[in-house]
């Protein structure tokens, strides 16, 4: 993450140029230190943390559902539309995540374009955190001031276009999994490159999309005045509705949008420009979550079947181990 920032930031740079992300990596080290590389953190795991377990939360909660569709779906000879159920589990979840944490998502946008712009900066080094909390709850209250409640979700109809990409890494990462275990594939490298693979293709799949919600996105801030205007005109109109019909118009854009990307940048390999960074970053990092998250979920599944073992067990003759009963 600090080496891609520090590229998207190159140009901006008028005193360091970097040549690439390794020159980067090894400038950064060199004026700021290995802790260097992990300026910020401490916000980046709040984040992170709060996306993946909310995703995961509403992802858990459906499975139950779809997969009771999905044998019922088998059973009548349809499996086929498995693959279209995990897709739905995907994006429902990547949906109600959306929903729940865009406001973050919102700010943190908000707080690097004014740190791109030199406002709010603290160049005390004994008051950077206090000074990231302050600018922090200030992006909020401007957030607030310029549009009330709703501007904390305003480019949400952007966000839920990109929803389609958990939801084909959720059906691919199944599909790898269950071939793995047929064949007798198991361990944290299976499910790391199962994580590295499903993204991997996902992301690729959906990357033109990321391409065309930059350039809605983009779109939609040059004339965010005439839309805010238009919208203190119509108060009596549902938020919902206002938000469904946006999606709509967003997604009736998509294709024009990418026309116009290709025209504009020479031809379709414009949809994939910065596809390599995008797909090392992101591939990487849900293959360490894929296999952290199935080691940890087996090491708690352990733990809890050992101490219930014990309680049921008490003084009586012992009780069966997680691992035999696994």
């Amino acid at each position: 993450d600090k080496v891609d920032s520090k590229e998207e930031e190159k140009e901006e740079e008028e005193t360091v140029v970097y040549d690439g992300p390794l020159d980067c990596l090894a400038k950064i080290v060199s004026r700021d230190g290995v802790l260097g590389m992990y300026s910020g953190i401490s916000l980046k795991l709040v984040e992170t943390y709060l996306w993946n377990s909310t995703f995961y939360m509403f992802f858990s909660v459906l499975k139950p559902r779809i997969d009771a569709v999905i044998n019922r779906e088998q059973a009548a000879g349809r499996g086929y539309n498995a693959y279209l159920l995990h897709i739905a589990n995907g994006m429902l979840a990547g949906m109600g995540t959306q929903l729940c944490l865009f406001p973050m998502n919102v700010v943190n946008t908000r707080m690097v374009v004014n740190h791109n712009k030199g406002k709010g900066a603290d160049d005390d080094d004994h008051h950077h955190h206090r000074g990231i909390l302050q600018s922090y709850i200030k992006v909020i209250r401007g957030v607030y001031e310029e549009g009330g409640i709703p501007a904390f979700w305003r480019g949400l109809n952007a966000g839920l276009m990109l929803t389609i990409n958990p939801g084909i890494m959720t059906m691919i990462r199944i599909r790898l999994t269950e071939i793995c275990h047929e064949h007798g594939y198991t361990g944290g490298g299976v499910d790391f490159w199962v994580g590295f693979v499903s993204k991997m293709m996902a992301s690729a799949t959906t990357y033109p999309l990321v391409v065309a919600r930059s350039q809605i996105i983009v779109g939609a801030e040059e004339k965010g005045d005439d839309d805010h205007h238009h919208g203190m005109e119509k108060k009596h109109q549902s938020a919902l509705v206002a938000l469904v019909l946006s999606i709509i118009r967003n997604i009736l854009h998509v294709p024009r949008t990418i026309m116009r990307v290709v025209e504009e940048n020479g031809g379709l390999v414009a949809l994939y420009a910065g596809l390599t960074p995008h797909l090392s970053q992101a591939a990487l990092k849900e293959a360490i979550a894929n296999t952290i998250r199935n080691k940890a979920s087996a090491v708690l599944l352990a733990m809890i079947l050992t101490i219930g073992s014990k309680g049921r067990g008490g003084g009586g003759k012992p009780q069966p181990s997680a691992a035999s009963m696994s």
